[in-house]
Order: C-alpha cells, then sequence, then structure tokens
C-alpha cells in the first residue's frame, strides 16, 4: 500500500505546475452507443439497476459482517450544489437500503488543489475504505485512478462521467455513475438552434481545461455544427470570479452576441455577473448547465434563459445501488448515466417544481 501511495504522489510531482490538460480527446472515451454495441450484456445489467434506482428503496436482506467503508474527494467547493446534493442522496439512500457503512469525505476545488485530492486520497487510502469514490477531468487524474486501480482492495467509483476511458480495455473502474456531458450539450444545442434562425452569432465560455469542458464545449460546437457562427471561446478556471471577469471581455470585445454558451453553473453565474455589471442583462440570451437552486431561481427571475437540468440525485442512488448489488454478488453495470430535462421561460411554476422535488427526491429528505 505505501508503495502504491509513494507512485501516486510522484505522479503527481512529475507532471507540469501548469495548466491542466484534458484526460484525452473526445474519441478516447466509449460513447454509449459504440459502448453498448460492443459490451451488449452490460444492457440488461444497466436495465436492472435503473429499476431499481427508478423504484423505492428496498433494504438488503443479507447480514453484513462489518460496515462497509465508502471514501469520497469531491470537488464541493464552487456555487454548484451537485456535488453536496449527490453526497446527501448517496448517505440518504445507503440508510434506506438498511447497509451499515461509514463514510468519509474530503473536499477540493474543481479542477485545482490536485495536489491536496492527492493528500486526502492518501489519508483515505490508509483507512483501507471497500469503496472511493473519485471524479476524473483531467490528466493528473486519469494518472492518480491509474495508480489506484492498481489496488485490489478498494473498488474505485468515478462520478460525474459516464463515458468509459478506451485506452483502459477491461482494466475499467468499478462503475461509473453520473450524466453525459455530451448529450447534455446536444440537447442544449438542440434548443438553441430551434429558437435562433441560420447564422445567429454565439460564444462558448468553458470551465478549466478538461475533459468535461471538452464534452460540454466542444460537443455543444459539433452538434451546432455551421447553423450558428461561432465568434469566440474561452477558457475560465471554472469558478464564479473567473466567469466574470472572462465574460467581461468577450462581452467588450464581441458586443452584437445573440447568446453565449455557457459550460457550467459558475461559469453561469459569472457570466450574468457580467451582464448585469455591463448592463446588457436579458439582452443576451445565456443557459445554466445543471439545473441546481441556484440556476433555478435565476431561471425563474428570467435572467437564464434556459436550463438543462440534471436528476441530480439518480447518480447518487445508483451509486448506493450498485454497492447493494455488488456486496449480494449480483452483476453491476459499468456505466449509469441519468436523464436531463430542459426547462426554460415558458416553463410553468408547478411544472418547475415537480422536476425540483424528482431531480432531489433523496437530497431533500436528507436535509438542507
Amino acid at each position: 500500500m505505501s508503495r502504491l501511495l509513494s507512485t501516486v504522489f510522484a505522479c503527481l510531482l512529475s507532471l507540469s505546475s501548469g495548466g491542466l490538460a484534458s484526460a484525452a480527446s473526445l474519441n478516447d472515451y466509449w460513447q454509449h452507443p459504440e459502448f453498448y454495441q460492443a459490451n451488449p450484456e452490460q444492457l440488461l445489467w444497466l436495465d436492472q439497476l435503473s429499476a431499481a434506482v427508478r423504484a423505492n428503496p428496498v433494504p438488503v436482506e443479507y447480514e453484513q459482517s462489518r460496515p462497509i467503508r465508502i471514501g469520497l474527494v469531491y470537488p464541493s467547493h464552487q456555487s454548484s450544489s451537485y456535488w453536496t446534493n449527490n453526497e446527501k442522496a448517496f448517505r440518504k439512500r445507503l440508510q434506506q437500503l438498511g447497509m451499515r457503512y461509514e463514510l468519509r469525505a474530503r473536499y477540493t476545488t474543481p479542477s485545482t488543489e490536485l495536489g491536496e485530492q492527492v493528500a486526502q486520497i492518501h489519508e483515505l487510502l490508509q483507512w483501507q475504505p471497500d469503496y472511493l469514490v473519485y471524479t476524473l477531468d483531467s490528466v493528473r487524474q486519469k494518472m492518480i485512478i491509474e495508480r489506484m486501480m492498481l489496488n485490489q482492495n478498494t473498488k474505485l467509483i468515478l462520478q460525474n462521467i459516464t463515458t468509459p476511458l478506451k485506452a483502459w480495455g477491461d482494466q475499467q473502474p468499478f462503475f461509473y455513475s453520473g450524466f453525459d456531458h455530451v448529450e447534455g450539450a446536444r440537447r442544449l444545442a438542440e434548443y438553441l438552434s430551434q429558437r435562433f434562425p441560420e447564422q445567429a452569432r454565439y460564444a462558448v465560455l468553458f470551465r478549466g481545461k478538461g475533459m468535461i469542458s471538452q464534452m460540454r464545449g466542444t460537443g455543444f460546437i459539433q452538434s451546432v455544427s455551421d447553423r450558428h457562427e461561432l465568434v469566440a471561446s474561452y477558457y475560465t478556471d471554472s469558478s464564479r470570479e473567473s466567469g466574470k471577469n472572462v465574460a467581461q471581455r468577450l462581452l467588450s470585445e464581441h458586443p452584437e452576441l445573440d447568446y453565449i454558451y455557457a459550460c457550467s453553473t459558475d461559469v453561469a453565474l459569472g457570466t450574468l455577473d457580467a451582464l448585469e455589471l455591463e448592463g446588457q442583462l436579458g439582452e443576451v440570451v445565456l443557459n445554466g448547465w445543471g439545473g441546481g437552486a441556484e440556476e433555478l431561481e435565476q431561471l425563474r427571475q428570467h435572467k437564464l434563459q434556459v436550463v438543462l437540468m440534471r436528476m441530480n440525485d439518480d447518480s447518487a442512488i445508483a451509486m448506493a445501488e450498485a454497492i447493494k448489488r455488488d456486496q449480494a454478488g449480483q452483476p453491476v453495470p459499468l456505466v449509469y448515466s441519468g436523464n436531463f430535462v430542459v426547462l426554460d421561460e415558458e416553463t410553468g411554476e408547478h411544472n418547475i417544481q415537480r422536476y425540483e422535488r424528482l431531480a432531489r427526491r433523496a437530497s431533500q429528505e436528507a436535509g438542507d
């Protein structure tokens, strides 16, 4: 174990301290149609897990010799409530399933603090968890994950990614759970293509450089294709403040935009700050990405014109149900991907509330 952890630290230190590169190009990940064509047996297991996610919790029928140990390393320090709600829903579903467990969680900011993440992983692996939940958005994280997969005593769950890396072949993590970033980008591209005529002018504001930015940003650009004119694209550091600063620069350089496509909640909220400061609020259409409470509040105020909303708790419930199946010796699919809905100014309050209840059916019950 100590040799493994030393390798993880050496892996991080050997990489440049500059900006984070992406974990791979889009073609290096399995997209769902090709993955299931190559692995048809996964579909039955996915159907079984999906049914369990949709259903009311069914308590376990087997005896546990000891509590399950679970470690979480989450980038929860951000405006988006995705990660905090995910943890709440995960804990709640485990409780509803009657599973005895111990959970230790550690938090950082997204796309940065990789050294802190490695230290947190080091600490949690010393505890010898049965499962460790992490994420993948950069080359450094990819290399950390590859070292962790050498540890046969801890099963790795990757959260907020649903597209397996092809290079890992049959040596994959235990489970991927989240929402398909490319599919979400496609849904927003479809909406905005219908809302605006041909040759509308738009810009893209990415998160920090990484896999999620590629899938959400490049995926959107590819889906819109040449129907609209891409005027500019900029990276941020994934924070609200950076989103505001970059958006102010964008608006000064390209004042005649029809819409701005933001790749995350923090970037969208920062862009709203910039639009307000520049007196252009409501003049440029802006999307939300995720549909948490902070975005829905801006949609209700007509500051955001469209929101891509995840059924947030599904990915957390899926992790709990996957662990339940694993502990019972039942097959677990490699991937679970939750559902989206697109909301806009025309969506009535009744429907917004209905989707909110569905999206947070476990985390809301767990309490704020």
